[in-house]
Parts: structure tokens; sequence; C-alpha cells
């Protein structure tokens, strides 16, 4: 009798020992997926986001977002005349704030510009760029402040994707 009773307690710490070691593999598996946070983009923002993408992949890019933690927000910029802003720091997410009120007036190629814009900073890591050729502002990149025109659009929009990227 007295080594069936050795067997069961050796069966018994086995068993409890293979308990221990899955229940603390699966809460080690939980903290890690419970510190993993969530990027916001706002809906209105997400296809601009997406053709972002969508333009550099055409370019021969690998364009990956969630990787440089970046973030889309609509919201008022109180400083006057900032359609966006790329904000970051090496240790929070990337900002990409378009002032809503600028959105709400602007057309697809205006909001796509300043979306693509802002990620030329914030993914791209581009300065401004104010070069020009004739009066022409040659780059997506332009600080709009140089006095150069700007011009955007279906004819000239793959010319200025092609320079951003």
């Amino acid at each position: 009798m007295k080594n069936f009773t050795n067997k069961n307690s050796i069966i018994f710490i086995i068993y409890c020992f293979s308990i221990s070691t899955l229940l603390i593999g699966c809460a080690k598996e939980n903290n890690e997926n419970l510190i993993v946070e969530e990027l916001t983009i706002d809906a209105e923002l997400q296809p601009y986001f997406d053709k972002f993408v969508e333009e550099g992949t055409l370019r021969g890019q690998t364009i990956d977002l969630t990787a440089k933690r970046i973030e889309g927000f609509l919201l008022e910029i109180e400083e006057e005349d900032v359609a966006g802003q790329c904000s970051y720091s090496s240790s929070s997410t990337r900002k990409v704030n378009i002032d809503i009120n600028y959105w709400n007036r602007a057309t697809d190629l205006e909001k796509e510009f300043v979306v693509f814009h802002e990620l030329g900073h914030c993914y791209l890591e581009r300065s401004h760029e104010d070069a020009q050729e004739n009066r022409s502002c040659t780059s997506i990149m332009h600080s709009g402040t140089s006095g150069c025109r700007f011009r955007y659009n279906a004819t000239t929009r793959s010319t200025y994707l092609d320079e951003l990227f």
C-alpha cells in the first residue's frame, strides 16, 4: 500500500506541475497581448491613408503605417492657415492631425494632398522642400511659405507622387 501512495503522490505532483506550467504560459501570453496599443485613424481619413500605402506600393515602396505607429485625427488646429500637422517623438505614436475646418471645405484632391504631405513627414520622415521650376512648386513637401505656386491636380498628381515616394 505504501508504494501505491508514493506512486499516486508522484502522479499528483506531475499533474500539478503540468497545470501550473500551462497556466503560467497562458498568463504570459495574455500579458503580452494586453500591452499592445491599438492605433486610431478617424474613419474619414482612412481612405487617404490606404491610398498613401497603395501609391507607395505602386512606386516600389513597402509602406507599413502600423509599424511606425501612425495615427490620424480630424480636429481643430488653433494655428492660423495650418491645414495639417505631423507630431511625434521617439517614445510615442506619430500623429497626423488635419484641421476639421479645412477638411470640411476641401476637395478630394486637396484632402489627398494634405494627408499625403503630413504622411510624408510622419512616415517618410521628409522635411519641407521648397524647390521650384517656373515659379511652380516641384514637391508635395513644399512649406507653403516659399511663394511657389502649387499645382496638385489630376494632370500633375502622378509627377508629384513620383517625387514624394
